[in-house]
């Protein structure tokens, strides 16, 4: 749905968007990077408020956050578009909006679903969360503000699944309402940002760890992208996570499948992840997991002082549980999460 945008200003006779580190100016009737903000008539509009284009209900490790009241179910919602361009996107048919798209296509009045709606579905699922995701849910702030509102008025967590490429001053305001952090640290390499994603990697530090800094749970994603992210880059990204954040912050190394524009890319191959989670652990992070891989033996929190499984897992599935609060039932040693 059709509504005036936030975090913007009139420049120049154009319209400044500050949401994100883009910083798209633009021209009467230009349509933003993100394909769905638009400047029409001096003001800056989202096409795109409420415009649901999925809504599930998915375990909560599946976001993935592990360490984040496991087991729970969160309901899961997206609108269209998104901020950065990836090669590989794996929801490219929802989050690449063609520019124009958004003056064309009837989808994105007809599918506006009220903020109250979405909440009163999450509840009525059972769910004790709800997860902004699939596209980066950057793009819809202004919704999953409304929404996370309303949310946390009524007892349930809020989840923000994102690429991280979001400026300070709406950074600071969605904060109020979000409870975790799933958040994608692409590649240690700007020169890598700039030509898989088009977008930066400074940005994405500086969003990491100032919520890291407000005490908020946090767990950071890594996708193995064959001939993009090399070794060096792991090592550095491993090193960064236990020096500018902590040693205890779960990092998922998830495995790269070609889609979109990256087709001409392979599979990550299955080593290659063992050895980025050898690398983790070298460099001394406690929580390491490799996703993408069904079954295999990363797929678990072990504990790090006694070895013992803490939390088992299966696919998303969780098998075992051994805490004893947030402590592991074998020798007690203290495991951080949200449990």
């Amino acid at each position: 749905m059709k509504t005036v945008a936030r975090f913007w200003k009139p420049l120049n006779g154009k319209v400044l968007c500050y949401l994100c580190p883009v910083g798209c100016e633009l021209k009467e009737g230009q349509v933003g990077s993100c394909g769905v903000r638009v400047n029409h008539d001096g003001k800056l509009y989202t096409y795109t408020y409420g415009s649901l284009i999925s809504a599930a209900v998915d375990p909560v490790e599946k976001k993935p956050l592990f360490h984040f009241y496991p087991g729970h179910l969160t309901f899961t919602i997206a609108t269209p578009g998104c901020n950065l361009h990836c090669r590989g996107c794996q929801n490219w048919e929802i989050s690449q909006v063609p520019k124009g798209e958004v003056f064309r296509n009837p989808f994105f009045e007809e599918t506006f679903v009220e903020p109250k709606l979405v909440v009163e579905k999450a509840l009525e699922m059972g769910c004790e969360s709800i997860s902004y995701s699939y596209s980066d849910p950057t793009i819809f702030a202004e919704y999953m503000l409304d929404v996370a509102k309303i949310a946390k008025e009524r007892g349930l967590k809020n989840i923000m699944v994102t690429a991280g490429y979001i400026n300070r001053e709406p950074l600071e305001e969605i904060d109020r309402f979000i409870d975790a952090y799933s958040i994608d640290l692409k590649f240690f390499s700007d020169e890598a940002y700039r030509k898989y994603s088009k977008g930066r990697l400074q940005p994405v530090l500086e969003t990491i760890e100032f919520l890291f800094s407000k005490g908020k749970w946090v767990e950071l994603t890594t996708l193995i992208v064959p001939e993009f992210l090399t070794e060096d880059q792991i090592r550095n990204i491993a090193r960064w996570i236990r020096e500018r954040l902590a040693p205890w912050v779960p990092w998922h190394l998830s495995r790269f499948f070609p889609h979109y524009k990256a087709t001409d890319l392979p599979p990550t191959p299955v080593e290659d992840l063992e050895r980025a989670y050898q690398i983790g652990r070298e460099e001394g992070l406690e929580y390491v997991f490799v996703g993408n891989v069904f079954g295999n033996r990363y797929e678990s929190t072990y504990c790090p002082k006694c070895g013992d499984v803490v939390i088992g897992r299966r696919g998303y599935t969780i098998t075992e549980i051994n805490l004893k609060g947030n402590r592991c039932g074998t020798c007690g040693y203290e495991i951080k999460g949200r449990f």
